[in-house]
């Protein structure tokens, strides 16, 4: 049994964290309110409601594990700061490996095939601030990092057929780079399973259609009003590469992005 703490239980973290109970683990589960903790409780997870702006003492029994995971997104505009206030805490805690789950908007408007080796180039100021926690983890040797580069996320609840529905799709010939939360669980449950991991993956589903055939076909399924498909002369192909933790884990994702 492994001792975890995942910092933020949302979409991602919440499922996460069931999952990991379910396997065995104990897990330790933020939240930034009692109402939602109650939820954490329900679940069987270990609840801290908690403050990134206010540190305390909380945090110590928090970090009490020998895994964290950090599922926040930088919506604050002093984010990597309280991330850096963060890492100070860490370093005076058991944990032996952070795990970041980052975005593959790190490598901005790259195009071609996009490997974990592509530079990053962000191009938004919350991906510039995500860029710079990845490097603020990857660079400190008092604990192991594990980096995760998510697709776009969908799952229950979470598709982007819903909105496009009857919408234009400005650049239809451009490449989908999604990912399900069904496989964001399963590997990362897989490489907190291997411990002496710390580097850096895409999480991308290799399924990568044309927008504009993927979200006309997703409609068609749902039976929506079909997307609007505008001339895009010069799409920006990009295709991110999952190819490295296929192999490190002997992945096979599974066929969830196929409404059909």
């Amino acid at each position: 049994m492994t001792k975890v703490a995942i910092l933020g239980c949302g979409w991602l973290g919440l499922p996460l964290a069931k999952q990991l109970l379910k396997s065995g683990h104990q897990v330790n589960g933020s939240t930034t309110s009692v109402e939602k903790g109650k939820v954490l409780i329900d679940a069987g997870i270990n609840p801290f409601t908690l403050d990134l702006d206010d540190l305390t003492s909380d945090f110590n029994d928090f970090l009490n594990v020998d895994e964290l995971i950090i599922t926040i997104p930088p919506r604050l505009k002093n984010h990597t700061e309280t991330i850096k206030r963060l890492i100070n805490k860490i370093e005076s805690s058991s944990i032996k490996r952070v795990t970041y789950t980052s975005s593959i908007s790190v490598y901005g408007n790259a195009t071609g095939i996009i490997t974990e080796d592509t530079k990053t180039n962000p191009t938004r100021n919350s991906v510039k601030q995500i860029t710079k926690i990845e490097q603020l983890l990857l660079n400190n040797t008092k604990f192991k990092t594990l980096i995760i580069r998510l697709g776009g996320l969908i799952g229950p609840n979470r598709h982007p057929v819903f909105y496009l529905s009857g919408k234009a799709i400005k650049a239809p010939n451009e490449l989908v780079n999604l990912i399900h939360l069904e496989d964001c669980i399963s590997a990362i449950e897989q490489l907190l399973n291997t411990p002496t991991i710390d580097e850096v993956f895409n999480l991308v589903n290799p399924y990568h259609p044309t927008k504009g055939a993927y979200y006309s076909s997703c409609c068609e399924f749902l039976e929506l009003p079909l997307p609007i498909l505008n001339d895009n002369p010069n799409p920006l192909i990009k295709e991110i590469s999952s190819k490295k933790i296929c192999e490190s884990l002997n992945y096979d994702f599974k066929n969830n992005l196929i409404l059909s």
